[in-house]
């Protein structure tokens, strides 16, 4: 599905995969170099049946547009997917985003006032440390130097791992634009480093959950600490792609939060 919208008086294509269901949406938000395939198995939940479903490619990612002249950063992400949610009208909205997702997702959560129900992070960015190889080296380069060698470097190395949610991740990357790719990571370190995001997050005063990876747990138990109060589940099986690497898992837990 694709859904035109005209953003700074330019009309854009936004890629989406919709189930209308519910009453109640549940939308997915995926990380940099990803698509809306991310949450692929959310389809086949026999118990996310009654709900409707939005899976959503960002700008420069995926089947949506890729304009040159867009400026990628989280903020007019967030801009659009607001624009997006409105067209769909619904008055109960579920959050779950992933990685950069969730830095998208809490600059939304402000635009959708009382309509947000539940915020899932799913190792989305909260803190510098957060700011992955991905990201933080992407910055560590020109833009030249970035499209040349090093985009195709990261394709190569996740390619070639053992986890299910990298490999994903290596075909995904193609069809994002090195241009949107680069502006993205430079606003996600930004903002990643600006000692915002943790606040957001812990400010929301709705239901609310961060999910992580087990095998990521050394990583993160700074960030774990900070969270406390705050419920958070580890996934076992799982990398930074928990809803990839283990879904069976990462979904029960994801209907457990949405329905408390």
């Amino acid at each position: 599905n694709f859904m035109d919208i005209v953003f700074n008086k330019q009309k854009i294509h936004i890629a989406t995969r919709y189930r209308k269901s519910g009453k109640e949406l549940v939308v997915f938000l995926h990380g940099l170099g990803c698509t809306k395939e991310s949450f692929a198995n959310a389809w086949e939940v026999d118990e996310l049946q009654n709900y409707s479903l939005l899976s959503i490619d960002f700008l420069g990612h995926g089947d949506s547009s890729k304009p040159k002249n867009f400026s990628y950063t989280m903020e007019e992400h967030a801009k659009i997917i607001a624009q997006v949610l409105r067209q769909k009208n619904y008055e109960s909205i579920h959050i779950i985003a992933h990685s950069m997702g969730g830095v998208i997702g809490l600059l939304l959560a402000k635009q959708l006032e009382s309509k947000l129900k539940t915020f899932v992070n799913i190792e989305g960015n909260l803190i510098s440390e957060d700011c992955g190889i991905l990201s933080r080296k992407t910055m560590s380069v020109s833009y030249e130097e970035f499209r040349e060698i090093l985009f195709n470097q990261f394709q190569k190395k996740m390619a070639n791992s053992k986890e299910k949610g990298s490999q994903l991740w290596a075909k995904q990357s193609k069809q994002t634009d090195p241009y949107a790719f680069y502006k993205s990571a430079e606003s996600l370190v930004f903002w990643s480093d600006s000692g915002k995001l943790l606040k957001k997050f812990q400010s929301l005063s709705i239901k609310k959950a961060y999910i992580y990876g087990k095998k990521h747990f050394s990583n993160l138990t700074k960030l774990l600490n900070k969270l406390s109060g705050i419920p958070t589940f580890g996934v076992s099986k799982s990398g930074h792609f928990v809803m990839n690497d283990n879904p069976h898992d990462f979904y029960k837990l994801l209907l457990k939060v949405i329905q408390k």
